[in-house]
């Protein structure tokens, strides 16, 4: 347990702006950024130590497996909660659509008009009634599409199993679930 964070208590504004810039830096890696560019950028801009510990093995394999490269692009569905809960897109994506990558670059620096600083510093996040709404509606999905899956009949409602779990593990790390750090979420249903 991260102990620096008590359980239950949604994370700061500046703790999920963090998170979504070294999120961004996964990302990028997975969708063809280039290696020394991130960890430059990482570096400079004094965000390395906010990396999880699966983060950090990922950006310092030189040469990551296909599979490694899968689930380090399936990231920006967490990403995407991430800045949702900052406030910097207003709508969640259906949840049996992948989000669209090219948004990230129009809200998050590098390419934003922002500074890292900017960003971090400017961020806010959205109501906590809301967070807390938005995290047992995500719950209920990834219950839908689990007991879809195990009972081998089609979700009631649109949902995308692999796509749900990315972002309630993402809700979830938000709302302090348990008092996790990233990398050991978990999305109970």
């Amino acid at each position: 347990m991260d102990e620096d964070q008590p359980l239950d208590e949604i994370r700061s504004a500046n703790d999920v702006a963090r998170r979504a810039l070294v999120l961004f830096s996964v990302v990028g890696l997975a969708l063809g950024a280039e290696r020394s560019a991130i960890l430059g950028w990482l570096a400079e801009n004094d965000l390395w130590s906010d990396l999880a510990p699966s983060e950090a093995d990922f950006i310092d394999t030189p040469d990551p497996s296909p599979k490694q490269i899968i689930n380090a692009s399936w990231l920006c569905e967490r990403l995407i909660v991430l800045l949702w809960a900052l406030g910097a897109i207003d709508l969640l994506p259906p949840a049996d659509e992948q989000c669209d990558t090219a948004i990230f670059q129009d809200i998050l620096p590098p390419f934003a008009s922002a500074s890292v600083t900017e960003f971090i510093v400017g961020a806010k996040l959205r109501p906590g009634a809301e967070l807390i709404a938005m995290a047992d509606a995500v719950l209920r999905l990834h219950w839908e599409a689990r007991d879809a899956r195990l009972k081998a009949r089609a979700p009631r409602n649109p949902v995308d199993a692999e796509i749900i779990q990315e972002r309630h593990h993402a809700i979830n790390w938000v709302i302090g679930y348990d008092g996790l750090p990233w990398d050991e979420v978990t999305t109970d249903t």
